[in-house]
């Protein structure tokens, strides 16, 4: 064999066993995975406060935050950054819409109901879409806010909140 036959055959055999030392080439799919999930959830942000007469407020407000799960992942992650807006109406609760995004970037998408922003205030909701390998995730999910903040400025307000409560359930089809 000839120096340049074995130089090929030398980095051949390198790349070769280099394969399964790397990342996959196809994404990981979790088709059909479905399970249970349960973790904590700190955010921070601001409200903007909107009064609706003497008994009355309504506010805009924004979030983000770390949500970690405990012993079970959605896909193959534990730990997922959260950017949540809502609207709250103090008298009829809030609508609030969250995006959660893991750390390669895959997204979950989540409507979620409450009551009042307070602490042991509840609240409910529904994972209704994903990006990537969650892409049709679907689920369910409810958490207690265990601790409210509010520092208020004018007519915004700092907020912080953490649960140590959030559990749900998720199916990816």
């Amino acid at each position: 064999m000839d120096v340049k036959a074995t130089i090929v055959a030398t980095l051949l055999a390198v790349f070769i066993g280099q394969i399964p030392l790397s990342e996959p080439l196809v994404p990981t799919s979790h088709a059909g995975e479905k399970g249970i999930f349960s973790g904590s959830w700190v955010a921070n942000g601001s409200k903007e406060i909107l009064p609706l007469g003497k008994n009355r407020e309504t506010a805009l407000f924004k979030l983000s935050g770390h949500v970690s799960l405990k012993d079970n992942k959605i896909g193959k992650e534990k730990d997922f950054w959260a950017n949540c807006i809502g609207l709250a109406d103090f008298s009829t609760g809030s609508d609030i819409r969250c995006v959660w995004r893991n750390l390669d970037g895959e997204e979950i998408y989540l409507t979620l109901q409450g009551t009042r922003m307070e602490k042991g205030s509840r609240v409910t909701g529904n994972i209704v879409g994903g990006t990537g390998s969650l892409d049709g995730i679907t689920g369910y999910l409810h958490f207690t806010w265990s601790s409210m903040s509010f520092a208020q400025a004018d007519d915004e307000s700092g907020i912080g909140g953490f649960s140590q409560d959030v559990k749900g359930s998720y199916q990816v089809p």
